[in-house]
C-alpha cells in the first residue's frame, strides 16, 4: 500500500513539474565574469556578470533578459525563428537605433596605441593611461553608447587572446546598453597586390597578393580569350588592384 502510496506522489510530482512549473532544463557555468548557460536540447548562451542582464525562463529553460523588463520577449527567445525575433526586435527599436545599425565604426586598433588609428583611453593617450590592451577607448565607448552603432571595423590586434578579451568587454557594454543588441566585429579581406594600402594595415605586411575581384572573377573562366591576331590571354592574370590590365601581353590595351 505504501508502495502504491509514492508511486502515486511521485506521478503527481513530475506531472506538476512538466506541466505547472517546468523542470529545469539548464546549467550554468561561470568563468571570471562570464557565465555559460546550456540549454539541455536548446541553445547555449553567454553573458557577463557585469552588464546587469538576468535570466528569464520558461518551460524549463533559461533565456537572457536582454532589455531587462523581467519577462520573455520575443526577439529574446531562441526557440521562435529568426524572422519572428528579428520582427520584434525591430518593433521595439527607435529610428536612432535602427540608424545605428546600418553604420560602421572608423578603424579600430587593439590597442589603440599609436599610428593613424590611434585613440585616448579615460582621456589620455594608451601609454599614459594605465588601460589594458583589452581595454575599451574612449571612443569605442561613444560610439556604442551615443551614437547606437554595433558595426565595428577591426585593422589590428595585440594577439588573439587580447582580441577576445576585448571581445567580452565589447559585449558587456552592449548588453548593459537599452535593447542588449550585441555588437558585430569584423575586418577587411587582407588581400590586393599593395600590402602597405590601408585596408590591409594590420597585417604587418605579411599577406596573400590575391588578384583584385575582376581578376579573381576571371580566375573561374578557364578559357582563355584569343584575339583577331591570334593572341591568347588569360585574364585570371596580370590584373592590378583597381583592375587595370598591366602585363606585356596587353599592354597595347592599356593607354
Amino acid at each position: 500500500m505504501k508502495s502504491k502510496a509514492y508511486c502515486i506522489y511521485s506521478v503527481l510530482a513530475v506531472t506538476c513539474c512538466l506541466f505547472l512549473t517546468g523542470c529545469k532544463k539548464w546549467s550554468e557555468t561561470e568563468a571570471g565574469t562570464i557565465k555559460t548557460v546550456i540549454n539541455r536540447g536548446g541553445r547555449t548562451l553567454g553573458y557577463s556578470t557585469t552588464s546587469g542582464i538576468k535570466l528569464v525562463y520558461s518551460s524549463g529553460f533559461a533565456f537572457k533578459d536582454l532589455n531587462r523588463n523581467g519577462k520573455l520577449d520575443p526577439y529574446e527567445d531562441w526557440r521562435l525563428s529568426a524572422d519572428e525575433r528579428a520582427k520584434d526586435l525591430a518593433s521595439k527599436m527607435s529610428i536612432r537605433q535602427i540608424a545605428g545599425l546600418m553604420l560602421y565604426s572608423a578603424h579600430q586598433s587593439i590597442p589603440a596605441a599609436g599610428g593613424p588609428f590611434a585613440s585616448t583611453y579615460r582621456g589620455k593617450p594608451f601609454t599614459e593611461s594605465g588601460a589594458g590592451a583589452s581595454d575599451l577607448t574612449d571612443a569605442q565607448i561613444k560610439f556604442l553608447t551615443e551614437d547606437d552603432l554595433r558595426h565595428i571595423l577591426i585593422t589590428s590586434v595585440e594577439s588573439p587572446e587580447i582580441a577576445a578579451r576585448w571581445n567580452n568587454n565589447i559585449q558587456a557594454l552592449c548588453e548593459s546598453l537599452g535593447l542588449g543588441i550585441p555588437a558585430n566585429n569584423s575586418s577587411d579581406p587582407r588581400h590586393r597586390t599593395i600590402a602597405d594600402a590601408e585596408y590591409n594595415a594590420g597585417s604587418g605586411g605579411k599577406i596573400s597578393m590575391w588578384p583584385g575581384s575582376l581578376g579573381m572573377a576571371a580566375t573561374f573562366d578557364l578559357a582563355c580569350h584569343v584575339d583577331s591576331e591570334g593572341n591568347t590571354y588569360d585574364f585570371g592574370f596580370g590584373l592590378n588592384w583597381s583592375g587595370v590590365i598591366r602585363d606585356a601581353r596587353t599592354a597595347k590595351y592599356g593607354k
